[in-house]
């Protein structure tokens, strides 16, 4: 082999260790996010790889797309707010750190504590039961064995929904965030105000809507939480029903 073809091949080695190592890295932290939709393998690592060639990465651009061209997916409440913007404060401090993964879309800082997880879960049981006719609590459709808030069983799903077979409302175990379905004005406001981000595969396999909340800090941010997943329930059900606020627990 003359040196030029030794050059060749030591630079091809080296460049080739260097994207494994890359590669068994990232492979790494994917497993270290626990268990979630996809399996927390190799071949679930894989799998997310793929579809990050439909992903995007424009997840904290509020509205990057033409209104009159999603309106009918988000169905005719679409450019409605649900929410209470008198309780949607700017958000303080840096926007937690989300890995890049196309899935899971998870938080690895200010994550929440055990007791906050706990009182976020039990809000949701309590919003489940002030609303028997509309909203049903099952295990995910989308996360696996994490409880969910869904469109109860039988009544017809608009569009937003079906892609996500009925389900709106969910908060991931490890760290607290939680995926809600929103109106798109309400996911621009959430966006904007720094409560929050959109899926990588929103506007493409997931709608517009479907939009990542930041794990709340105390009680105060538990509180915009609170005002966001109503919201969130609000709009799902707008051609429904209307959504009652859970009461204070006794």
């Amino acid at each position: 082999m003359t040196g030029t073809g030794t050059y060749v091949a030591t630079a091809a080695t080296v460049v080739g260790a260097s994207l494994l190592l890359v590669a068994y890295r990232d492979y790494r932290a994917y497993v270290a996010l626990g268990p979630h939709g996809l399996p927390d393998t190799f071949w679930g690592w894989y799998k997310q790889l793929k579809l990050s060639r439909k992903a995007r990465k424009d997840t904290t651009v509020p509205a990057p797309y033409q209104l009159d061209q999603v309106k009918e997916s988000a169905g005719p409440n679409g450019t409605k707010s649900y929410l209470n913007k008198l309780q949607l404060p700017q958000r303080t401090g840096p926007r937690p750190k989300i890995p890049g993964f196309t899935a899971p879309q998870r938080q690895t800082s200010a994550v929440a504590t055990a007791d906050m997880k706990e009182q976020m879960n039990a809000y949701l049981r309590r919003l489940v039961a002030r609303n028997p006719d509309a909203l049903q609590s099952e295990l995910s459709v989308l996360e696996g064995p994490v409880p969910a808030v869904q469109l109860k069983q039988g009544i017809e799903r608009p569009p937003y929904l079906r892609v996500t077979r009925g389900e709106m409302i969910h908060v991931h175990p490890p760290d607290g965030s939680t995926h809600v379905v929103l109106s798109l004005t309400d996911s621009r406001s959430v966006i904007e105000q720094g409560w929050g981000q959109r899926h990588r595969l929103s506007g493409g396999l997931l709608g517009w809507g479907y939009t990542f909340i930041y794990a709340p800090r105390d009680q105060g941010e538990l509180e915009v939480w609170k005002n966001i997943v109503c919201a969130a329930a609000r709009y799902c059900c707008a051609e429904i029903t209307e959504i009652g606020t859970p009461t204070m627990p006794a």
